[in-house]
């Protein structure tokens, strides 16, 4: 890193930008954690010490850096800690097979096996990370699980596997026996034996029964994208969860225990699941990360990065300017560029970082230099970026001709039908029909990646209107569509 003292020169190598990735930007820039964490609205404290656990934003808006923050945080005093339980290669499909009986719908259907294989990573953090290796309660439970064949060395995937086997094998008779032995109750159904074995859990983690010495314990749960693979169930395994984890928070805030469970969750997941308790839990229990109500904070967040770089403190606010022209188009270059993005952390920071690329040793970029890396941002991170989104939503063959259709368009604006004619004509999709191209359109308006033009006949003008920007404007097939700017460029699409 180069300070600057004495006029010495800062070049776009120099800077400190980080990773599009949190968990990888923690374990290889942790001093970004430290001392350039942007918290908006002041969500850390929220998460800590209130009852709101469930963290909902888009993909690229910083949920993960969150959790991140939170094990920095862990590392640094001495009475929090911090585990992560990451569902990225969760069997989801084998997890589909716990639920309990038929008859019962809704949230309730897999809520007792999200308890338990969430209870059992608690008891492993207790026991073996905090080495609560002395506690009476914490052992006369490791015993128990021990005895059914859910040793506390297990991980959730093997916990996973066993749950399903304990619904369906041979092993169903010794652990009723060890079950009776220890309740003095004979279990008929996959129900009776979870739900029982969760209250046992529960009831040993209590502050009259643990001496928790001060310490504040958080399992964040991240990485539940990975079932939009999933092609049955998907939405119950999810209610499931929520509601198992709001149970859960409430049961520890009862007993006193110093405890909390924070799940990271994709605002678009959140979106397509219907429920009447969903309703209640998201109103008390959730917060929305979202940063178009905060565009300062985006500024706060790139001027922290700056600053961690060298820039000094009374410089930091104006820096921009050091490294871009002060307009570009009569226009603020801050905003011309955020015009390129959706409001996101992830994707200002992917430019800063495509100009580093681009051109590392300049301390300054001219006009055609932030137009060239405008075009590279476009065509290697935001095109791209768009077909992650939209990944387990739409068909994968519409997914992967989506550029196509949207060059071949050959205009930014265009129609539901000009969309459709074109994509018909594609030779690599099969039997696509009207209802899956407004399905398709209607998930890139919801994300951002094309807006809307309403015209107003009276005054004769047009308003380009994008969710993101407007979040309470709805669909319309009837309109013009119009393709974000993050696009165009990479598409080479023509900007009227």
């Amino acid at each position: 890193m180069i300070i600057l003292v004495g006029g010495i020169k800062l070049y776009l190598k120099d800077y400190t930008i980080g990773f599009a990735d949190a968990e990888k930007e923690y374990a290889r820039s942790p001093e970004i954690f430290k001392e350039a964490f942007f918290d908006v609205n002041n969500i850390l404290d929220r998460l800590i010490n209130k009852y709101e656990f469930m963290l909902i934003g888009k993909k690229g808006v910083g949920k993960t850096a969150y959790s991140s923050k939170l094990q920095s945080l862990s590392e640094e005093l001495n009475d929090f800690y911090v585990s992560a339980l990451k569902l990225n290669d969760f069997e989801f499909s084998t997890f589909a097979k716990v639920k309990v009986d038929d008859d019962i719908s809704g949230t309730k259907k897999y809520k007792d096996s999200w308890e338990f294989i969430i209870l059992h990573k608690l008891y492993n953090i207790l026991y073996s990370e905090m080495k609560y290796t002395e506690n009476y309660y914490i052992n006369e439970r490791i015993d128990f699980l021990k005895k059914i064949g859910f040793p506390i060395e297990l991980d959730y995937k093997s916990n996973t596997i066993r749950l399903s086997k304990l619904k369906f094998g041979n092993n169903i008779a010794t652990f009723d026996l060890e079950f009776e032995n220890k309740f003095q109750e004979k279990p008929s159904t996959f129900l009776e034996r979870i739900s029982r074995i969760n209250r046992f859990l529960i009831e040993g983690l209590n502050d009259n029964n643990i001496y928790f010495d001060n310490n504040k314990i958080v399992l964040t749960i991240d990485g539940v994208d990975d079932i939009l693979r999933l092609k049955k169930m998907k939405n119950e395994i999810i209610l499931g969860l929520i509601r198992c984890i709001d149970s859960l928070n409430l049961c520890f805030e009862n007993n006193q225990a110093p405890i909390k469970i924070i799940l990271l969750i994709r605002e678009d997941i959140i979106n397509q699941l219907t429920d009447p308790d969903l309703a209640k839990i998201k109103r008390d229990g959730s917060i929305l990360l979202d940063w178009s109500r905060n565009l300062d904070g985006l500024k706060k967040l790139v001027n922290l990065r700056f600053k961690l770089s060298g820039v000094e403190d009374d410089k930091v606010d104006d820096w921009w300017e050091n490294i871009f022209p002060k307009k570009i188009k009569r226009k603020d270059s801050w905003e011309y560029i955020l015009d390129f993005t959706l409001f996101r952390p992830r994707d200002i920071l992917q430019f800063l970082k495509t100009c580093q690329d681009l051109y590392p040793d300049n301390e300054k970029l001219l006009y055609s230099d932030v137009l060239n890396a405008l075009n590279e941002y476009s065509t290697n991170y935001f095109i791209e970026e768009m077909k992650n989104e939209i990944t387990g939503f739409v068909r994968n063959d519409l997914i992967l001709i989506l550029p196509t259709i949207l060059q071949k368009l050959g205009s930014r604006s265009f129609y539901l039908e000009q969309f459709y004619d074109i994509a018909i004509q594609q030779p690599t999709i099969k039997d696509v029909n009207k209802d899956e191209i407004k399905s398709l359109l209607l998930l890139l308006y919801t994300v951002g990646y094309v807006g809307q033009l309403h015209h107003n006949n009276r005054k004769g003008n047009v308003s380009v209107i994008f969710k993101y920007r407007t979040p309470r404007v709805n669909i319309d097939y009837s309109l013009e569509f119009i393709t974000h700017r993050g696009l165009f460029k990479g598409l080479g699409i023509a900007d009227h």
